[in-house]
Formats: structure tokens, sequence, C-alpha cells
């Protein structure tokens, strides 16, 4: 038996190892002004970054049949979709999903990206290829002339096929949007190892093929099944990306959750 999340309530096959043992001490992880926080059946659902150890920090409990979260000692809290990000230090795939390990410094878990997830993100990228490939061959000069010229060339650019005599000026326009549309050339490519990625999902557990009536399921059971992470959306991030979202991170939402005395960033907005 699997953990099951709330967007599409549906069993999911996990390979596994053993869990960590849930963490039996720790200061308090949220302040009554989390972010990204719904109220539900008076509990507060909330969605935001959190790092790879503050994961193992979780208590899974039964809903219904459905495996949810909360913090320890937080019982009032529910965790619902949420952020994380790593390095990839491993990539493999099961019958219908791509798993990825990844490392943040601070642990290390597996992410499983459903495979219909990834064809969609295929299909975005034909699409907005196809788009540009017309606007190649019918560049509209009166629009582009308006926009601001970027700073460089984007890398790796795309290989469209320019009609004789098109302007630098809108190729280096044309091109830089196409790079934000597709992330820089990433979006509907595979993730390999050694690459930073992020995600956003849910927590999930695999009960290492222990099947069991949701009833005679203990807390036993949910405390040494293995914690995965169950991704909706995967993005790939440079270095340099990756390393400007985690400091942001730790400034901002990380830092909140631990310091009683925190004060947003006067240029920062929740």
């Amino acid at each position: 038996m699997t953990g099951r999340v709330d967007e599409d309530e549906k069993e999911t096959e996990l390979r596994s190892n053993r869990r960590r043992p849930i963490e039996k001490e720790r200061n308090g992880l949220f302040r009554s002004d989390a972010i990204n926080a719904i109220a539900e059946c008076g509990r507060i659902i909330v969605g935001e970054p959190f790092l790879i150890m503050e994961l193992n920090r979780f208590v899974p409990y039964l809903e219904g049949t459905h495996v949810k979260f909360h913090p320890l000692n937080m019982p009032n809290i529910k965790i619902g979709k949420i952020e994380i990000m790593g390095f990839v230090v491993g990539v493999s795939e099961i019958a219908n999903f791509y798993e990825y390990q990844i490392d943040d410094g601070t642990g290390t878990i597996t992410i499983f990206y459903d495979k219909q997830h990834f064809q969609k993100t295929i299909w975005q990228r034909q699409e907005i290829d196809k788009k540009y490939n017309t606007y190649v061959k019918n560049i509209d000069i009166k629009v582009l002339k308006f926009q601001e010229l970027p700073k460089r060339m984007v890398k790796p650019r795309p290989k469209f096929n320019y009609p004789d005599g098109t302007n630098k000026h809108d190729i280096a326009i044309l091109e830089h949007n196409w790079a934000l549309e597709t992330n820089n050339g990433k979006l509907g490519k595979k993730v390999k190892r050694c690459e930073y990625i992020h995600a956003v999902g849910y927590c999930t557990l695999d009960f290492l093929n222990r099947q069991k009536p949701t009833e005679e399921i203990t807390f036993s059971d949910l405390s040494n099944a293995k914690l995965n992470f169950l991704a909706n959306e995967v993005t790939n991030l440079s270095e340099h990306q990756y390393n400007e979202k985690f400091i942001s991170w730790m400034k901002t939402v990380v830092r909140r959750r631990y310091d009683n005395d925190f004060k947003w960033p006067a240029s920062s907005s929740k």
C-alpha cells in the first residue's frame, strides 16, 4: 500500500528503502503568520518551500483512506502542496514515474515524477517552438522595436531558420522571449544527473509492499514507512538560479519558521 496525495488521490507504486526515524524533539516549525496557509475543518493547510531535513519532521496520519502530514507537535497544521529543490545525485525510472534522488545539503529524498506530467511539458515545448518558428518567418518589426534589447544572446540558442537580412536586434529579442517561455530551452527536456531541480508536490509514504487494509495500519507502520515526494511540477534550474533561490528561502520563509523576531524584508512580499 502506498500513500496518497490531494491532487489526484491515486495510489503510487514506489520503490523502497527504510525511512529515517522521525525526530522526537524540535522547536516549533511554524509561526502563526505562516504564508500560503488555508483554513480547512479547523486545520491550517500550509504550502510553502521546505528544506529536505524539515520533511523528516513531518508526522504522518490517516485522514479517511489517505495519508496526510502535520509538523511534529502541531496537529492543527496540515501540510499541503509544498516546494523543495536540490542537486540531482541519481536518476532512474519505473513503469509510470521518473525517479530523481536529490540532495539540498540538509538531506536527501527521492522525487517521483509522473511520466504523464512530463509528457505535458513536451507538448508545451512543441507548441512554443512551433509558435516561434512561425514568428521567425513573419517577424513583426513594429512590435520588436519597442522591446528592450537583451544584454547577451541566449545560450544555447534555438535553431531557427531566419530569412536573409534579418536584423540581429530582432533575432536577439525573439530568442530572448523564446528562452523565457522555455526555461532557457530546458522545458520538455529530461532531468539528468548533476543538474539542479525545483519541485512542487506532496509528501507521500512507501509502505515497503506490506499490504494492509486501511483500518489495520498502525502509527508504527506510518512511522517506519519511507518518505518520498510526489511531484506535480519539476523545473530545471541553473546553478546560479538554485543558489539565488536557496539564499532567498533561507533569509525569508525558512528563517521565519524558527525566528520569533523575524520581520519580512521591505523588498520581499508574503
